[in-house]
């Protein structure tokens, strides 16, 4: 017992403070573990920093340098384009990706997750979708 002058408590009284005088060893118990653990993680910390120091005041080597960036050659002579006679463009933006179906199976629907403007009414993105694999793009 901590305490030899309290020789007039009651039973419930020495059992209480029996039980807070194992509460207050556990607890130095814990502190002295914690304190062990600390001094350990600081140890820890000054050799990581000292690692990266090392690290830091070593030579980057070649294979970590960022390679050297060709410049494009332009020809000085202007290259005619060739148009293509055939212009059907609108065919190409309608085809689905997942299996193919071009033309008329492909369907614009309003995205409703997705407003561009709220005045005057809103207005929604768009979004395909294909009708005969109901695919969303």
């Amino acid at each position: 017992m901590m305490y030899n002058n309290l020789d007039d408590l009651s039973p419930e009284d020495e059992a209480e403070l029996r039980q807070l005088e194992v509460q207050i060893t556990e607890l130095f118990s814990l502190l002295e573990k914690s304190e062990i653990q600390i001094s350990l993680l600081k140890d820890e910390n000054s050799q990581l920093k000292a690692q990266i120091q090392k690290l830091q005041q070593q030579p980057r080597s070649s294979q970590y340098k960022s390679p050297q960036v060709e410049t494009i050659k332009v020809p000085k002579e202007v290259i005619p384009t060739v148009v293509p006679t055939d212009t059907s463009l609108r065919q190409n933006k309608r085809k689905c990706p997942n299996c193919g179906a071009m033309g008329f199976s492909i369907k614009e629907v309003d995205d409703k997750t997705k407003i561009i403007c709220y005045s005057p009414r809103k207005i929604y993105k768009k979004k395909k979708v294909c009708t005969k694999c109901r695919f969303e793009f």
